[in-house]
C-alpha cells in the first residue's frame, strides 16, 4: 500500500459532442464513478460557444482549443444538481466555474443551494476564463474579469460568515439581503482557484484553499507547490495547499499511446506515476481519458477503480 492521503476523482465532460455528453451518459458516469470507489466528480463549463473562438486555449500548445459553437454546452450547477440527487457517496464540484459570467448573487445562491443539497459535500472550483468572445456574448467586460473575481471572493466570505450583509464594492452593490442557507460553521465550501500566473497564486493564498490545473506533470506540481509555500506564508495561512491535477490515464497494454506519459501503461507503472503526483504534493488526481467515447470513458474509470485506486 502506498503511504499516501491522495483523493481520486473524475471529470465529468459537459460541454461536447457525441454520445458522452447528455443526461444518459451522465448518469452512467456518475454511476460508475461511486460503484469504482472515486471520491469526487468534478465538471466545468461553457455558457456558451461563440463561431469565433480565438487561440488563446491555454491547454494545448499552439492555443488551439477543442470547441466549436455546434458542441452542446449543459450548464454546470443544472447538471451537479441533477447528479446531487442520484449520487450518495461522492463529493460533486465545479472544475471549473469561470466567476466573472454571471452575477455574483446568483453564482453565490447557486453553490450556496449545490452545497446545502449534498450536505457540505461541495468544492468549488474557479477561474476567471480565459474565451475572450464568450464575455462578449455575455456582455462581461474581458479586461475586469480578475477584478470582478476578487471582488466576488470579498463578497462570498462575507456571504459565508454573516448570511446577510449590504454590500459595496466596485462593480456591484446591493442593499441588507439574506443569502441563507449558509453553512452552518460559516465557512465556504473548499474553493480551487485555477491559473499559474502571479495573480492566480495570490488569490489561492488570499481567498482559496488551494490549485487546480490541467495536464500538470510532477515535477510542475512541485514547482507550483513551492510558489504556493511562499504565497501561503505571505498570507500567514494555516495548513497547507490543497493541489488538484487533472489528467488523462489509460490503464492498460492494450494501446498504441506512448507509455513514457504519465499515467499511461501498465497498472504498477501508473501506481508509481500516482505515488509520484503525491510526492509532489498532489492532493486530488481527476482523470480524463484519451478516448471520450462512453464506452472508453467507463473502462477507464473501472480499470482505475480495480487497479489503481486499492493501492492507496
Amino acid at each position: 500500500m502506498a503511504d499516501s492521503d491522495i483523493e481520486f476523482g473524475v471529470t465529468l465532460w459537459n460541454v461536447g459532442d457525441g454520445e458522452y455528453v447528455n443526461v444518459d451518459a451522465f448518469e452512467q458516469i456518475a454511476d460508475a464513478t461511486e460503484e469504482a470507489g472515486f471520491d469526487f466528480l468534478w465538471t466545468g463549463e461553457h455558457p456558451v460557444l461563440p463561431t469565433e473562438i480565438p487561440d488563446t486555449y491555454p491547454f494545448t500548445p499552439d492555443g488551439s482549443a477543442p470547441l466549436d459553437s455546434s458542441m452542446r454546452t449543459y450548464d454546470v450547477f443544472e447538471v451537479l444538481s441533477y447528479l446531487a440527487g442520484r449520487t450518495d457517496d461522492l463529493r460533486l464540484g465545479t472544475n471549473v466555474c469561470v466567476v466573472p459570467y454571471r452575477h455574483p448573487v446568483i453564482t453565490a445562491k447557486s453553490v450556496l443551494t449545490l452545497n446545502e443539497l449534498l450536505d457540505g459535500a461541495f468544492d468549488f472550483g474557479v477561474a476567471v476564463g480565459w474565451l475572450r468572445t464568450e464575455f462578449e456574448v455575455l456582455d462581461v467586460p474581458f479586461e475586469k474579469r480578475g477584478a470582478r473575481l476578487d471582488e466576488f471572493f470579498r463578497m462570498f466570505e462575507r456571504i459565508c460568515a454573516e448570511g446577510e450583509f449590504a454590500f459595496d464594492g466596485e462593480f456591484h452593490s446591493f442593499q441588507k439581503t439574506g443569502f441563507y442557507p449558509v453553512p452552518d460553521d460559516g465557512k465556504a465550501p473548499p474553493i480551487y482557484v485555477g491559473g499559474k500566473s502571479g495573480a492566480s497564486v495570490r488569490r489561492i493564498a488570499e481567498f482559496g484553499d488551494g490549485w487546480t490545473s490541467f495536464w500538470e506533470r510532477p515535477d510542475d506540481v512541485r514547482e507550483m507547490r513551492e510558489r504556493l509555500n511562499r504565497a501561503w506564508d505571505d498570507f500567514d495561512r494555516d495548513g497547507d495547499p490543497a493541489i488538484a491535477v487533472s489528467r488523462p490515464v489509460y490503464v492498460g497494454t492494450d494501446t498504441d499511446r506512448n507509455t513514457d506519459r504519465p499515467l499511461l501503461g501498465r497498472a504498477d507503472k501508473v501506481i508509481a506515476d500516482v505515488e509520484a503526483y503525491a510526492d509532489a504534493g498532489t492532493t486530488k488526481l481527476h482523470i480524463t481519458t484519451y478516448d471520450t467515447s462512453l464506452d472508453a470513458q467507463l473502462e477507464q474509470i473501472r480499470r482505475f477503480g480495480d487497479e489503481i485506486i486499492p493501492s492507496f
